[in-house]
């Protein structure tokens, strides 16, 4: 597992191995029975590829279909319990909803810190006893799952430190932390992951990674297209943001390429060939070979 996220996730070398470990202890039936297989909390900045581990943990051991990914930052009203374990027998909630995906199950809960007060009481008892009683008194038991949590406390901390070493960036935001979340919540996630900012070499090996994932797809697709060096450029300066860090870049990437593709279809009726810079248009354009 180690050597297939490095493969994929770029600049968080430190982080990826704490990562596997925490999957390969639970696949390996190292845990208590007491709690979910494993849990994990990744902070720091956006865009910094915290949600990408865990996608990429969960598709590798399981497939596709075992992740239940929820938005706290959509339940942050008084009315948060009752939209996460329903009102009845006929409504059972976020949380019911994904009661039929297939176990083992990697639970990610997104932006922990903006959750309502209430829903943190929720959150340990997920944590520890691992079991939740709808309101419609069906029980979902959390023991043979996976649960990791996201939060952005400490990004600002990450991103002005960014030129320290990355114990002193953990320690910054592991107090951020205990500033911020309760100590209750935060004693029953031992693996705390503190992801750092993208430095401009890794921002460029995330563009090259998504390049080339979408020059392979197109290629199935019929269009064979080269990537100039200035087409890499624009699309780095384009798809990456400093709040947003390489969140944008995929769709960024996406989106450039195939408008190019299909100015090039209108205009010559085919398209493959070398993509550039047109720097007139602020845009990509595909020339024929």
């Amino acid at each position: 597992m180690e050597t297939h996220l490095r493969s994929r996730l770029r600049g968080q070398d430190h982080v990826i191995g704490k990562a596997a470990a925490i999957f390969t202890r639970g696949e390996m039936g190292l845990v208590r029975r007491d709690k979910p297989r494993g849990t994990l909390l990744a902070v720091g900045p956006t865009g910094t590829g915290k949600t990408e581990l865990v996608l990429l943990a969960a598709q590798h051991l399981f497939g596709p279909g075992h992740v239940c990914r929820l938005d706290l930052s959509e339940f942050q009203r008084d009315d948060a319990l009752e939209r996460l374990l329903g009102t009845g027998a006929s409504d059972d909630g976020a949380i019911g909803r994904y009661v039929p995906v297939p176990a083992p199950r990697v639970w990610l809960f997104d932006e922990l810190e903006k959750a309502h007060p209430k829903v943190f009481d929720l959150l340990i008892q997920l944590l520890e006893p691992g079991r939740l009683t709808l309101a419609s008194g069906k029980v979902v038991s959390f023991l043979d799952d996976y649960v990791a949590f996201t939060s952005n406390v400490g990004a600002g901390e990450a991103m002005r430190m960014a030129r320290s070493n990355p114990a002193s960036i953990e320690q910054a935001v592991l107090r951020r932390l205990a500033e911020c979340l309760r100590p209750e919540i935060l004693a029953r996630i031992p693996d705390k992951l503190v992801f750092g900012r993208l430095t401009p070499q890794i921002q460029r090996e995330i563009a090259e990674l998504h390049l080339q994932s979408e020059v392979a797809r197109l290629g199935h697709a019929g269009y064979d297209l080269q990537i100039s060096r200035d087409a890499l450029e624009f699309l780095i300066r384009e798809g990456f943001h400093p709040q947003l860090g390489a969140r944008p870049l995929r769709q960024t990437i996406e989106r450039h390429l195939q408008d190019a593709v299909v100015r090039s279809l209108f205009a010559h009726g085919a398209a493959s060939g070398r993509i550039e810079v047109d720097a007139s248009q602020n845009c990509l354009a595909l020339r024929p070979l």
